[in-house]
């Protein structure tokens, strides 16, 4: 028996003679500092299949892929499989819950059964991609990694032969607008079709799964970002136009497929629809971080980015208008000002003609605290900034997110980086 089962966002699971192997499973809950929620919720068939699955892997560390506080559904001593990482964080995290933690090197094949075997492919700085052979089906799960050349597809296809199936993320996954600029997502949303339009005329699967895109933006704060989103009806019919000859496929949780027929969408579609129609902003309790407390998280986030990247201060006598920015607490009403020398300070009002950003308490003490803190809002789109406040955003704490992925602004190591840069293919298998 080969079948695949869709458990929910971007999880599916893959079934060949009682052995199972479970991708991505974020099955409740909410994520990216509670800015994003399930479009669907997962059924009770699906939370079962994933406990019983023999095998769970995941494809990178957001956490609608690896989110942790599910890991306890899972059960103890389960065969996790993860990429070979230098800070092995998720690993370790991996075996605090089980014995059984299968670190896979780039391009390693490991063998889950007869005629069932899986490959990882390292992309980028966090992500990777999936090779999945199954019985006589080759599947490449490309997660939430965007391609933006033929010369990445050709060192992808390089390692996938043909490929039966492909499944890919469809809509934004990014909150990176304000309230006015419904512009700037549409413009978002239909790139990202044309380019899975480019993907799919590739690779010329007899099958394609629009995937790894049912959530939606689940905040009174952020919950405007939701209208330009790519709904799954209009998706496969915007794709199919240029790609006629391959079959779409849309799951809702819990169905199952066998990996070869050809299926009707309708029942599915619809379900999808009629729960766009049901979102609206989830309301949780408000607990507003005290000024003291974000003062303190700032200088230790100063400390940190300075004691690790002694390139800092280069980068700052470069670009000195980008490394100060205002702050706008929508929860407390406070104007505070942050700057490498001072720290986070109060001001009596903003100047929205400069760099400026509003979000909530919380938000900017995840800012100071995490080391995905700038991805987290970038993605969960908790914040609204104007151009300038937006390049401070990006400059001050893109020292701590490149740590976070272990990448480091330090003199030995300008030369390394260069020739990343410069690297033609840089972004498939980097060495991590």
């Amino acid at each position: 028996m080969i079948k695949l089962e869709f458990i929910n966002h971007s999880s599916v699971c893959f079934t060949k003679d009682e052995i199972s192997l479970t991708i991505d499973p974020w099955l409740e809950g909410l994520v990216f500092n509670n800015s994003w929620n399930l479009l669907s919720e997962t059924s009770k068939k699906s939370f079962d299949t994933v406990k019983n699955s023999k095998f769970i892997c995941f494809s990178h560390e957001h956490p609608d892929h690896f989110y942790p506080p599910n890991i306890k559904l899972f059960g103890l001593n389960k065969n996790y499989i993860f990429q070979k990482t230098k800070d092995k964080r998720i690993i370790n995290f991996l075996k605090k819950f089980s014995p059984n933690v299968k670190e896979l090197s780039s391009n390693e094949v490991l063998k889950l059964g007869d005629e069932f075997t899986i490959k990882i492919m390292p992309f980028q700085d966090l992500d990777s991609l999936f090779i999945i052979k199954i019985g006589n089906k080759t599947i490449l799960n490309l997660n939430d990694c965007h391609i933006k050349s033929y010369d990445e597809l050709n060192e992808i296809i390089k390692n996938t032969g043909k490929v039966d199936i492909l499944m890919a993320q469809f809509s934004y996954a990014i909150g990176k607008s304000n309230k006015d600029q419904k512009n700037i997502r549409q413009e978002i949303s239909l790139e990202i079709l044309n380019n899975l339009n480019n993907t799919i005329s590739f690779f010329k699967p007899k099958f394609f799964i629009p995937f790894a895109s049912f959530c939606y933006f689940c905040r009174e704060d952020n919950f405007y970002l939701n209208d330009s989103l790519n709904k799954i009806d209009f998706t496969i019919n915007f794709l199919k136009k240029a790609n006629p000859e391959v079959n779409f496929l849309c799951f809702y949780p819990g169905d199952e497929w066998n990996l070869d027929s050809i299926i009707d969408n309708t029942n599915s579609i619809n379900k999808y629809l009629d729960d766009y129609k049901k979102i609206s902003p989830i309301e949780l309790e408000k607990k507003p971080i005290k000024f003291e407390t974000l003062k303190k998280s700032a200088n230790e986030f100063i400390q940190k980015t300075l004691l690790k990247n002694n390139m800092f201060k280069f980068y700052e006598f470069l670009n000195p208008n980008f490394y100060k920015i205002n702050f706008k607490l929508t929860d407390t009403n406070l104007n505070l000002h942050f700057n490498f020398k001072d720290g986070l300070t109060k001001i009596d009002k903003i100047d929205y003609s400069e760099h400026y950003c509003e979000l909530a308490s919380d938000s900017l003490n995840q800012l100071f605290t995490s080391g995905y803190g700038y991805d987290a809002l970038m993605i969960g789109g908790r914040f609204e900034t104007n151009d300038h406040g937006n390049k401070c955003l990006n400059k001050i704490f893109k020292f701590q997110t490149k740590n976070y992925q272990n990448h480091y602004y330090n003199f030995k190591d300008i030369i390394p980086k260069l020739f990343k840069k410069f690297s033609k293919y840089s972004r498939i298998n980097p060495n991590r």
